[in-house]
């Protein structure tokens, strides 16, 4: 759209101004709205893949004993965590 701007009247000039002002900010809170959205899809896909690189593969899987407790049996303990008093007293 092309104004002729030379020929309009100043109060053709004032609305013409008013509409392009309301046209100016209803294009600016869109592209806000679009960036913002932008800005939250790599922040959140930057949150998983830091989560992802700093879980450990074996984390919450069960594993194997590696120890027992020679004078229980059925105590084990499989490396993980704290040491098992019986351990630490054997040592």
């Amino acid at each position: 759209m092309m104004l002729k701007v030379k020929s309009l009247s100043l109060g053709e000039l004032v609305k013409a101004k008013a509409k392009l002002d309301a046209e100016i900010e209803l294009r600016g809170a869109k592209e806000r709205a679009r960036l913002m959205d932008a800005i939250a899809s790599l922040g959140s896909r930057a949150k998983q893949t830091a989560q992802s690189a700093r879980s450990h593969a074996l984390k919450g899987r069960k594993l194997p004993p590696l120890y027992r407790n020679p004078q229980n049996r059925s105590e084990t303990w499989a490396g993980r965590g704290n040491k098992p008093r019986w351990l630490v007293a054997g040592l």
